[in-house]
């Protein structure tokens, strides 16, 4: 969440800023109401407290001479009830201010481009160089992948319903070399976590994908836990209310999970194969960061996202979304896409970006700085490897006229083969 001063600071530059993101003033100055109704009841609160001190300072009977059954003064008396009431009263307004700001989308970035829809975003890079597919005229993966018998979509559909895949045989084995070789790429370089799968509604709550997108999660109601729709979410959570001491800072995490999405779209044009699915194997890269270290640290993070990419030889481009579509949590965010011959479209395969203190903020993440003052940490995070996509665009690219498919060379070592017949 932002953070709420500035509201009380500047409301019109927010506002400002927000607009971008096409979020209305409405809740931002609902939100600046109940902080002055807040700052008055704090300022009441500790007005009653000095002149109960005050009272319990004077040793004198009080104003009636009497006193009650517990030894305390009926103006005593009151004056506990009053402080009680305006307590009450005060966490009420903060729960209010809680849920304000937890509706209100990150500040964008100051050098995002700005616009409304895909029409604004800004295609930084396209790949000069990349593998040509060798059939003339490219199928899509899902009639490859089944005279392969790679990919079985209606086995999948009666397990489990529409937007879900059953892999078999090196289509599985195509799916665990993907996240091997993006493991085995940024070892060393980030500490690999093993997390779980099923989060708290907290979690959730501290990475921005609750509670505006409720909608879009999968929730395990007796047991009030939710299935992660990226490592991130348990990533960031393991690092809640962590004080980084000063100069530990930046630090690198990795990921492997499966990630679980509802959000799959309409039936029909773009929801076909695995174009969206709701489950898929996923490696995220987590950075937590200082302020001051965004930039280097953000170009770093692309670079690392893109370079699997670019290792597949697949045809590829960066697009940095403009405010108007990027997600509530986002300062500034870069979509990886890939073009998919046999679909003939650019899918997205990554998005790259940071949230500035938007998470940390929720999540308690601080580190102490160069004067030994605790500040609130930056976060970002970027796709290592989504595999539905990628291996899609492995099966169109690579695809023969014999109807075999080669495979990317640097996945050889971990399929044992050279092609998937």
């Amino acid at each position: 969440m932002i953070d709420y001063k500035l509201i009380l600071k500047d409301k019109e530059s927010v506002k400002r800023e927000l607009a971008k993101k096409n979020f209305g003033e409405g809740k931002i100055d609902a939100l600046e109401s109940v902080l002055i109704e807040m700052r008055a009841r704090k300022a009441e609160i500790n007005e009653l407290y000095r002149d109960k001190r005050a009272r319990e300072s004077e040793r004198r009977l009080g104003e009636a001479g009497a006193r009650t059954a517990r030894g305390r003064t009926p103006a005593m008396e009151l004056l506990r009830e009053r402080i009680a009431a305006a307590e009450r009263e005060l966490k009420q307004l903060e729960i209010s201010a809680q849920a304000l700001l937890f509706e209100i989308p990150n500040l964008p970035d100051t050098v995002a481009p700005i616009g409304t829809d895909e029409s604004a975003d800004v295609v930084l890079f396209e790949a000069p160089y990349y593998q040509e597919c060798e059939s003339g005229n490219p199928a899509p993966h899902w009639d490859v992948a089944e005279k392969l018998g790679i990919l079985d979509a209606s086995c999948a559909g009666r397990i489990s319903g529409r937007g879900f895949g059953l892999f078999k045989g090196k289509g599985a084995k195509l799916i665990r070399a993907l996240v091997n070789y993006c493991l085995s790429l940024h070892e060393g370089k980030y500490l690999e976590l093993l997390p779980p799968h099923l989060v708290t509604t907290e979690a959730l709550t501290m990475t921005g994908h609750l509670p505006k997108f409720v909608s879009d999660q999968y929730k395990c109601e007796k047991d009030d836990l939710w299935l992660i729709p990226t490592a991130e979410v348990p990533m960031t959570a393991a690092f809640a209310d962590t004080v980084f001491q000063k100069g530990s800072l930046p630090k690198y995490c990795m990921g492997y999970t499966l990630a679980f999405r509802r959000e799959i779209g309409a039936t029909g044009r773009g929801t076909r194969g695995l174009q969206r699915v709701h489950e898929f194997h996923k490696v995220e890269l987590l950075k937590i960061v200082e302020p001051s270290m965004v930039q280097p640290e953000l170009d770093d993070l692309l670079e690392d996202c893109v370079k699997i990419i670019r290792d597949l030889k697949l045809r590829y481009r960066i697009v940095e979304q403009c405010t108007g579509r990027m997600g509530d949590k986002y300062s500034r965010c870069f979509d990886i896409e890939v073009y998919s011959p046999g679909v003939k479209k650019w899918l997205e395969v990554a998005s790259v970006g940071h949230f500035s203190d938007y998470q940390a903020r929720r999540a308690g993440i601080k580190y102490i700085d160069e004067k030994g003052k605790k500040r609130t940490a930056f976060t970002m995070n970027g796709s290592g490897i989504a595999t539905a996509r990628v291996w899609l665009s492995i099966i169109e690219t690579y695809q023969r006229a014999d109807g075999s498919v080669k495979v990317p060379e640097v996945l050889t070592p971990f399929m044992g083969c050279d092609s998937i017949y």
